[in-house]
């Protein structure tokens, strides 16, 4: 489990995988804590200790569905929790849509709000936008999705918990710090039949819904941040899954808007006052 990802902003997601709204009003709230806001490298694939049989197998169909998934496209709703100084809990909400082309390209943007931040990466460079005031940054890329999260973490600062999904071994980087795991039960998510499975770590605790039958698809994603007093929670809605999606080769291609600036750093806030 990825501690700092690309978070709520671009993929929550699935990214928040990258849920805006939450970077925004994050960096604006920076005295607080927020569950999206804690990473280690990834470490391998070794069956885990303390996961019972059962949430083991569940785990493992559901990862190796998502890495077997060429090309798709996901919706995703993300709620991520701040706490200030005074104590007090602000749920920041927001929407995105991801779009992902295995090996190299993937593409997540904010829907549903005004002014919010896309992500684009084709194998060779990965732009981040802000769309409240044109603003845009570019930089050459890794010609992996993985090694292209990792460095937009990096270099953008951004977190989305939801990220991990979006690994080429998604197993490996959920499960690189937990302790335990146990299937809890069989529930509903909208209507879907899903197993439920809940992960203890070293620094994040885990759930996931999992979309029982042939396609093991995740529907809900909620972490828990225990390094943080307030243990801040971090939850995502996985909807409207497309695994056989046809995606456009210019959906992974960013041009920049007429009269739109470019700058060497992305600014920390994304809105129409903020400096270009």
């Amino acid at each position: 489990m990825k501690k700092k990802l690309l978070g709520a902003v671009v993929l929550a997601g699935l990214l928040a995988v990258v849920g805006t709204t939450a970077f925004v009003a994050r960096s604006a709230l920076a005295t607080g804590e927020s569950a999206s806001a804690t990473a280690k490298p990834a470490s391998g694939g070794q069956w885990k200790k303390g996961i019972t049989p059962d949430a083991e197998r569940a785990l493992r169909k559901m990862t190796d569905y998502l890495a077997s998934l060429q090309s798709f496209r996901v919706e995703s709703s993300a709620k991520d929790e701040v706490v200030l100084k005074s104590g007090q809990k602000i749920d920041l909400l927001s929407q995105s849509r991801t779009s992902v082309q295995r090996p190299n390209k993937l593409h997540s943007e904010q829907i549903g709000a005004k002014g919010g931040l896309a992500f684009t990466y084709d194998g060779k460079s990965m732009t981040l936008e802000c769309t409240a005031n044109s603003t845009y940054a570019t930089k050459p890329a890794p010609a992996t999705i993985d090694g292209a999260i990792d460095q937009a973490r990096k270099d953008f600062q951004i977190e989305a918990p939801g990220a991990d999904l979006l690994y080429s071994k998604p197993y490996d980087i959920l499960t690189e710090q937990v302790i335990s795991g146990e299937l809890i039960g069989h529930e509903t998510v909208d209507g879907t039949a899903v197993t439920h499975l809940a992960f203890q770590g070293e620094e994040v605790d885990w759930q996931i819904w999992i979309k029982d039958g042939s396609e093991p698809l995740p529907l809900r994603f909620t972490i828990t941040t225990k390094t943080m007093s307030s243990q801040p929670e971090f939850d995502v809605a996985l909807t409207k899954w497309e695994t056989k999606a046809a995606i456009s080769p210019s959906a992974f291609t960013f041009q920049a808007p007429a009269g739109a600036k470019r700058a060497q750093t992305f600014p920390r806030i994304c809105s129409a006052g903020a400096s270009r």
